[in-house]
C-alpha cells in the first residue's frame, strides 16, 4: 500500500511541473511604435524582445520606401539590456515617407532566428502593418454569445461536488486504516 502511495505521490508530482515551453524573439514594443506617424524624423529606433538577444546576431536595418538605408549601422544592445535593441538613424536623409524597419534576432534560450518587417512615417499615414500570426491562436478573438444553459452547470457542478466527497471519503478511510493498524505494511 505505502508503495502505491509513493508512486501516486511521484507521477501526480510529475505531471504538476509546469512544462517548458521554447519561444523565439519577437518585438514586444518599438520606439517609433509600429505603424505610428511622427513629425519629425527619430534619432534612433529601440526595439524590446520578448526574449534574451544574442548581440552578434541581431540586427535593425531602417530603410526608406525606395530601399536606401537611412540607419547608421549600428545595431548595438541599448544599455547593455539583453532584451533591447538600438539603431542610431541619420535624420538627413529622412524627408517626409514611410520608412521600413527589418529586424532579424536570435535568442539565446534556443538559438531560434526570427526576422520580420515594420513601418513607421513621418509626415505619412502608414498603411496597417500585418501582425505575426500564431499556430493555433486566432488573432481577433470572436466573443462568445452567454450561454443559459442551467441544467449543464448543474451537472458539472454535481459532478466536481461528488467527485470532493469520493476524495474526502476515501481520506477517511484511509486515514481510519491507518489509525487502527489494519493497513497493509509494505
Amino acid at each position: 500500500m505505502k508503495k502505491f502511495f509513493i508512486l501516486f505521490a511521484i507521477a501526480l508530482t510529475l505531471f504538476s511541473l509546469p512544462r517548458s515551453a521554447f519561444a523565439h524573439a519577437t518585438p514586444l514594443a518599438c520606439l517609433p511604435r509600429m505603424g505610428i506617424t511622427v513629425t519629425q524624423p527619430p534619432a534612433q529606433v529601440i526595439c524590446q524582445f520578448s526574449e534574451p538577444l544574442n548581440p552578434a546576431k541581431a540586427s535593425l536595418i531602417v530603410t526608406d520606401a525606395s530601399g536606401q538605408r537611412v540607419d547608421k549601422n549600428d545595431t548595438r544592445l541599448y544599455e547593455n539590456d539583453d532584451h533591447t535593441l538600438v539603431v542610431s538613424l541619420d535624420t538627413t536623409k529622412m524627408p517626409q515617407g514611410i520608412y521600413t524597419v527589418q529586424w532579424q534576432v536570435q535568442d539565446t534560450l534556443d538559438e531560434g532566428v526570427t526576422s520580420s518587417t515594420f513601418q513607421f512615417g513621418v509626415n505619412t499615414v502608414v498603411p496597417p502593418t500585418p501582425t505575426a500570426v500564431l499556430p493555433g491562436v486566432p488573432m481577433t478573438p470572436t466573443p462568445i454569445a452567454p450561454t443559459n444553459n442551467a441544467t449543464t452547470d448543474l451537472i458539472s457542478r454535481f459532478l466536481i461536488g461528488a467527485a470532493v466527497v469520493v476524495l474526502a471519503a476515501m481520506g477517511v478511510l484511509f486515514w481510519r486504516m491507518r489509525a487502527s493498524g489494519t493497513a497493509d505494511s509494505e
